[in-house]
């Protein structure tokens, strides 16, 4: 016995613009029939309201968006305690930073080389100081992110911090500060032996935030950062990345933008901006 072949009302049909896509309808043409009498509604728009990869990782830059930079008081008493200038410190802090950043010179080596030509490069005793200080300049939580933290982890996210650090730097800065540990993952360049914007380290950050049974999108992590290089870089890996510092603020318009729970914000006073205007502009 044969039977008559099943026809699906024309109700039940989907249209021919939409297909599903990983469980989730998405439109793939612009070019959609306008219901008669209805509003014409541009692609752009319609782009815009199609549905995102949910953020499941957000991860910090460390210098001017966890801590504040130092602040300029810091940097001349550093300078006065070396015998130098304080231009020269800022000048010879920035030009020798990347390879120290990498772990290809010691902390001692990095400040032998900001002192040099003066007496304190000769003083082993004041360059491990200076070292010290170095550390403890980049110390001052920021309340705004640092407080996101927990809220970001109680929604289930996952945190990384992701940053251009020598070893010896990082590993003074989580046995003092403890809420380094809210991190799930703290990515160090020192440790990497790989510095940001290197297309390398990112690539690192999204094999660490995988696992066996989940590979890590780029599209499901944020990035935030003070610098643009660092930025672009990341995003050139497909990362959702955004610029950030503790002077400008955005991070609640960071989190609207992205759907993430909205932290406390509050803008710096006065006194602090004005402590900073010589502050350093390289950041962690």
């Amino acid at each position: 016995m044969t039977h008559p072949e099943h026809k699906v009302p024309d109700f039940l049909r989907v249209p021919p613009f939409i297909q599903p896509d990983s469980g989730i309808f998405r439109i793939l043409s612009s070019d959609i029939p306008a219901v008669k009498g209805a509003p014409s509604c541009p692609a752009s728009v319609m782009k815009d309201k199609l549905p995102i990869m949910q953020i499941k990782n957000v991860v910090f830059d460390y210098g001017s968006v966890l801590v504040w930079p130092p602040s300029s008081t810091a940097c001349s008493r550093i300078a006065e305690a070396a015998g130098i200038s304080k231009q020269l410190l800022m000048e010879r802090y920035f030009s020798e930073r990347s390879a120290y950043d990498r772990d290809t010179i010691s902390n001692i080596e990095y400040w032998y080389r900001i002192t040099r030509g003066y007496p304190a490069a000769e003083d082993d005793k004041l360059l491990h100081k200076l070292a010290e200080w170095d550390v403890e300049i980049w110390s001052e939580p920021n309340e705004a992110t640092v407080n996101w933290l927990p809220i970001l982890k109680k929604a289930g996210l996952t945190l990384a911090v992701l940053s251009n650090m020598p070893e010896s730097f990082c590993s003074a800065l989580e046995e003092r500060d403890l809420w380094l540990q809210t991190f799930n993952h703290r990515i160090f360049s020192g440790r990497v032996k790989l510095n940001k914007p290197e297309p390398a380290i990112y690539q690192l950050l999204l094999d660490t935030l995988s696992t066996e049974s989940a590979p890590c999108l780029p599209e499901e992590v944020l990035f935030l950062d003070d610098l643009k290089d660092n930025v672009d870089g990341a995003r050139q890996m497909g990362i959702n990345a955004e610029l950030y510092n503790v002077f400008t603020g955005g991070l609640t318009a960071i989190a609207e933008k992205y759907g993430l729970p909205i932290p406390e914000e509050l803008p710096p006073s006065e006194d602090r901006l004005r402590d900073s205007a010589c502050a350093p502009h390289h950041h962690y």
